[in-house]
């Protein structure tokens, strides 16, 4: 690796030193990340390529046999505090953040705590990318803070950092498993359950609009205020933060092994504007399965609205918490107690609400319940509802699989095969 040392006494000898290195190993005065370096977002192969700073550098052809292009991956920047004194104080902040993330190591030593922080600030105002910042002194204060992330380590240099970070470890080698396991499992859990948010509580609203779309408009309610209520404090929320909590796509295990792994949060594979959209047409499917088949379907009976009513909060909530159910990796006692026994809540609820005389919708659950009719339709609106997103995930899994659903599966019939294996065989 070749090293380009910065270590000038004033601003002129500062500029020289950077001029000079970005013309020695032929750097662009542009953001060379956005041109020279490509996540390859392809699932087969998952890797970080360098097309065209490994075949030619400023149009000059690679001969690996006789001539030797330095490229970013052999390049390591050495920078101390009394130049960045002149370079971050000065205009010469573009120069410098060039030629460092041409780089792929930057060695800053010997500097004051603020300039950590400007280290920081420099990458942040410049580039979209996440910073995370770790330190175990009251000198790296102002760098956590800085940051996106910060991590402090409690040793012997006191808790100032522990303190002022986000989060807080014994050793430096834990930073592995945070990010690699904990970072993965949360990123994973909270793109999904935003998604799936969206999706819980406008599948609700939007068959209350197609109800009052079919009433022009009138003061009317199919729904009692308690379930209204119930429907976001009771009904739906206890799934959510169980499976928010507890749910994991893949083991640790896993996740240490195959590193890049780490890859489908950079690439935005569990929450972006095509997942939103596509889960808004699947609620907008569902919502209108949701209010249509039990209209259709009671539309030559006698039966009231509120009892309509009844029907469709039954409906939704059995709906929402199967649709959870299709999405959950890790199934745990905790998880099938959360999903399933919300539905059993729900009924209890309906119950003991439609047992209260005062109610519009006194004893309607114990006529509809009597009824084959009742339970056939809430059967058919889970399958015509669901029935189109499982078959587009069954689709996508098979003919366009993410590193994370081939790790999973490798994962599964790993488990398949030593739980098969005879015993004084090996599994292998």
């Amino acid at each position: 690796m070749h090293q380009i040392i910065i270590n000038g006494n004033s601003e002129d000898e500062c500029r020289n030193l950077l001029a000079e290195a970005k013309s020695k190993y032929c750097l662009r005065s542009s953001y060379c990340r956005d041109q020279n370096w490509k996540w390859k977002k392809d699932a087969e192969k998952n890797y970080l390529e360098i097309p065209d700073v490994s075949k030619s550098v400023n149009g000059i052809p690679w001969n690996s046999g006789k001539e030797e292009v330095m490229t970013s991956a052999s390049l390591a920047l050495i920078i101390d505090g009394n130049s960045l004194v002149y370079i971050l104080e000065k205009d010469l902040e573009s120069e410098l953040f060039d030629l460092a993330t041409s780089c792929r190591v930057v060695l800053c030593c010997r500097v004051a705590p603020l300039q950590k922080a400007g280290i920081v600030d420099l990458i942040k105002s410049r580039t979209d990318d996440m910073t995370l910042a770790i330190g175990d002194g009251a000198n790296d204060v102002s760098m956590i803070q800085m940051a996106d992330v910060g991590v402090g380590i409690c040793g012997q240099e006191g808790r100032q950092a522990v303190m002022a970070a986000d989060f807080a470890m014994g050793q430096f080698q834990f930073l592995k498993r945070l990010l690699l396991v904990h970072g993965h499992w949360n990123y994973q859990r909270v793109g999904y359950l935003v998604l799936y948010n969206f999706y819980r509580n406008a599948v609700f609203v939007l068959m209350l609009f197609w109800y009052i779309l079919c009433t022009a408009f009138s003061t009317t309610s199919a729904l009692t205020d308690w379930s209204s209520v119930f429907y976001s404090v009771i009904y739906t929320s206890i799934p959510t933060i169980v499976v928010g909590i507890l749910d994991k796509d893949l083991s640790h295990r896993t996740l240490l092994q195959y590193p890049k792994l780490y890859g489908a949060g950079h690439r935005q594979e569990s929450y972006n504007l095509h997942l939103f959209w596509i889960t808004m047409l699947d609620t907008l499917w569902q919502s209108l399965v949701l209010f249509y088949i039990p209209l259709f379907t009671y539309r030559e009976s006698s039966i009231d609205i509120w009892s309509l009513g009844s029907l469709w909060t039954i409906a939704v909530v059995v709906l929402v918490n199967i649709h959870l159910a299709m999405d959950i990796q890790r199934w745990v006692i905790i998880t099938h107690a959360a999903v399933w026994g919300s539905i059993v809540i729900t009924y209890a609820c309906m119950v003991v609400l439609d047992s209260i005389p005062v109610f519009p919708n006194y004893w309607t659950i114990y006529h509809l319940a009597k009824s084959s009719a009742y339970w056939l339709t809430i059967l058919l609106i889970i399958i015509v509802a669901l029935l189109p997103r499982f078959l587009c995930k069954i689709i996508h899994q098979i003919f366009w699989p993410s590193d994370i659903q081939i790790a999973r599966e490798a994962e599964s019939q790993s488990k398949r095969s030593n739980f098969g294996a005879k015993p004084g065989q090996d599994s292998s």
